[in-house]
């Protein structure tokens, strides 16, 4: 009987730890959160605009998961993060207080680490989504601002499907060396 609680506490304590391992990998890092948190504070007042049903990025993560495959999500998803890099640059020059453009070129590290896992592919649709992508105006207030609001969904969406992306290159690898020793 003891040993029986002792087996289910155990089980439980594996449960816990592997959902917040699932969690922590999908999760923003804390320090990149911190400044994303204190860039929100310095951009974002009140500000009605940003809550007009009308998001820059946002629109497009569902689309993602549903409609792509993962070739096609990682392209569409390492554009966002391009255009992303793009707005946070344009804002960079447009500030005058230094620890903000510090906070912004950390941000931008972290989305060019990111999206360096993403490699392209092709598909009609891409090409849509890349044009509407393409054509949001980085230096326009209020696009930067509904970005910034943004950036903690769309940064964990991107993660998520980089380690979608590693689970199955380790499923692959773990057939091919299964079959190399049969």
């Amino acid at each position: 009987m003891i040993a029986h609680h002792m087996m289910a506490l155990f089980w439980g304590v594996c449960l816990v730890t592997l959902g917040q391992m699932t969690y922590g990998e999908a999760s923003v890092p804390e320090n990149l959160d911190k400044s994303i948190d204190e860039l929100k504070v310095y951009y974002i007042k009140d500000d009605r605009e940003l809550h007009n049903a009308h998001p820059v990025f946002l629109r497009f993560l569902k689309d993602i998961k549903v409609n792509l495959e993962e070739p096609e999500q990682n392209l569409l998803m390492s554009i966002i993060m391009d255009t992303y890099s793009r707005i946070f640059t344009q804002m960079e020059k447009d500030s005058q207080d230094e620890a903000t453009k510090e906070k912004l070129a950390h941000v931008q590290e972290h989305l060019e680490k990111l999206q360096e896992n993403y490699f392209p592919g092709k598909s009609a649709e891409l090409k849509t989504y890349a044009e509407t992508l393409w054509a949001i105006k980085e230096d326009d207030p209020v696009v930067q601002r509904k970005a910034l609001f943004e950036l903690k969904r769309v940064y964990r969406e991107a993660t998520q499907l980089k380690n979608l992306k590693n689970k199955e290159r380790r499923r692959r690898q773990a057939r091919i060396t299964k079959k190399q020793k049969s």
